[in-house]
């Protein structure tokens, strides 16, 4: 799919120095999947149901149940927030090194571009401790 389609946006974070980086095509789309787990619903005042809302699982023991409701959070915000892209599936499991990270697992096809895509965004429960 062009980068017209996909989009070009500011690179994140900011830098300061020979002006602004930009980001276009699949890296855009990561960039967003990206922004969308790390938003807070009411963040963005003109959209406020736009992100996850990981923030309010962060103290909570890691259960089966616990993965369960961050899979569907992340399934349905990624639906209503990233339109460029179909989700084929989100895993959400235990990091077999530490017991307080999760692997939040997202496999994606950008809408008109061949092949899936994969993130895996780690999620540290309990602050990270």
């Amino acid at each position: 799919m062009s980068t017209q389609k996909l989009g070009t946006g500011l690179r994140f974070p900011l830098v300061t120095g020979d002006g602004f980086g930009w980001i276009s095509g699949a890296a855009a789309v990561e960039q967003s999947i990206r922004t969308i787990l790390l938003t807070e619903p009411g963040e963005r005042i003109a959209r406020p149901n736009f992100g996850v809302g990981l923030r309010r699982f962060l103290f909570a023991p890691n259960s089966l149940e616990l993965r369960t409701r961050i899979r569907a959070a992340v399934s349905e915000a990624l639906a209503r927030d990233e339109a460029r892209i179909r989700v084929e599936s989100v895993a959400v499991n235990t990091d077999p090194r530490e017991a307080t990270v999760l692997r939040i697992a997202i496999r994606y096809e950008i809408l008109g571009e061949p092949g899936a895509q994969n993130l895996v965004f780690p999620f540290y429960l309990n602050g990270g401790a």
